[in-house]
């Protein structure tokens, strides 16, 4: 079975699209059921999935609670960056929302793309930097807004989240609690 690429991935990495024939290889599709774990915070990421249909969450543990720090969704890489790309003991978690489709590409042959096309490395730093000025806005949004002012702006941003994702998770992304998340929902839907 062929792998298609997907349209995230060739808009961001043309080394890819250019030599998909010969890459596409290196990848594999998995299927993988809801609520499933693909990496716990402590150990190394030594997978990049890029998820063709569904979606997936990371998150972290802190003081006992789970904190999510990002939602992903169809075309979008996922995986702990920082721990794939350096071999360090990922600082985070991800698990499946829903069954999800994924392409997954391994450490070893990620490094074999990087050795046999330098110009993906140029790709990648470039996306690297889209990726840390998104977490910088994030953080900023954080500070900045009110938990209301937070909601809007993730309802603005990705309306489809609220369909695909649980609000009691959706409460751990914007640092608030399932209660306080309910009246903020509440309060604006009068409002409107």
């Amino acid at each position: 079975m062929e792998n298609a690429l997907p349209p995230y991935l060739a808009n961001k990495f043309p080394v890819l699209i250019d030599h998909w024939d010969q890459l596409q290889g290196y990848f594999y599709l998995k299927q993988v059921p809801a609520h499933t774990l693909l990496l716990s915070e402590g150990t190394v990421a030594t997978n990049l999935y890029l998820i063709v249909h569904g979606s997936l969450r990371m998150w972290r543990t802190t003081d006992q609670q789970e904190t999510t720090l990002q939602f992903f969704f169809e075309n979008q890489p996922v995986a702990s960056f920082e721990s794939f790309y350096l071999d360090h003991p990922s600082d985070s978690s991800i698990e499946t929302l829903e069954s999800t489709t994924l392409l997954v590409l391994s450490k070893t042959n990620f490094d074999h793309i990087r050795q046999l096309f330098p110009e993906f490395e140029i790709s990648l730093n470039r996306w690297l930097c889209e990726r840390f000025i998104a977490y910088r806005q994030r953080v900023y949004t954080q500070l900045e807004k009110t938990p209301t002012g937070r909601y809007q702006a993730l309802v603005a941003d990705n309306p489809d989240v609220l369909e695909r994702v649980p609000l009691h998770e959706i409460a751990t992304y914007l640092g608030i609690t399932p209660v306080s998340l309910s009246r903020i929902r509440s309060k604006l839907k009068k409002q409107s």
